[in-house]
């Protein structure tokens, strides 16, 4: 226990020791701490484009993608992204391909204000204007927003789908029910109508019995002097 005792208080003098020669030893932890974190989201954020750039390389569009921030500063590729995934929303003959600053707005203007508007995006004259020149991840962030919302719209579309599916599924089920209960319903009243039936010709043929018997007895009577009809 003694020796215990005597070396943490040897440790804890070495650690002021080496403190006091050492001021700064802790601040300077403090910055390559920060460094890690900025390293650690510098990743996040690498990440996450090379997810957006595959996702872009995935979709068919009408001509190659060389350089992203040019290829997509017309509008025309993303306008036929969203139509890959909302058909009815984008005709593609408002976005004609161009090179000019002005023709870029134009087609800019109208996507913003027909399509990315419905979609609850909406881009500022400032961040058309970043496209348009091709400044770095200008057009990531818009793709990066894009892609949120096309996602979530594919995620609400199988939800709807699959309540669809469910609620024709529990219909189709409802109907088959029903259907054995009409056929259960006919098959017993087809067995009525077949017991009544047999049971009118049971009287039927009855009453052909009957009347030989009412026969037999007219003719006995009429053999004997006896005049039935009076």
């Amino acid at each position: 226990m003694e020796n215990l005792e005597e070396n943490n208080q040897n440790f804890h003098q070495e650690g002021e020791e080496e403190l006091e020669k050492n001021p700064n030893s802790q601040s300077h932890q403090e910055p390559q701490e920060d460094q890690e974190e900025e390293m650690n989201n510098a990743q996040d954020e690498d990440s996450e484009l090379m997810y957006i750039y595959e996702w872009v390389d995935s979709i068919e569009l009408s001509r190659p993608k060389k350089n992203i921030a040019r290829d997509f500063s017309d509008g025309v590729l993303l306008a036929e992204i969203i139509k890959s995934y909302l058909p009815h929303m984008v005709d593609l003959h408002n976005y004609p391909s161009c090179s000019n600053s002005k023709h870029k707005e134009s087609n800019w203007n109208v996507l913003n204000n027909k399509v990315l508007k419905k979609l609850h995006i909406k881009l500022t004259k400032g961040e058309i204007e970043s496209i348009i020149k091709a400044e770095p991840l200008a057009i990531e962030k818009l793709l990066q927003r894009v892609y949120a919302v096309l996602q979530n719209k594919v995620n609400m579309n199988v939800n709807r789908d699959q309540n669809n599916f469910v609620m024709q599924k529990n219909n189709n089920e409802m109907l088959r029910k029903t259907l054995e209960e009409k056929d259960n319903i006919v098959k017993q009243l087809k067995d009525i109508v077949e017991v009544l039936e047999l049971k009118l010709k049971n009287s039927e043929e009855m009453e052909g019995i009957l009347q030989n018997k009412v026969q037999q007895l007219t003719e006995a009577l009429n053999d004997n002097g006896i005049n039935a009809d009076k």
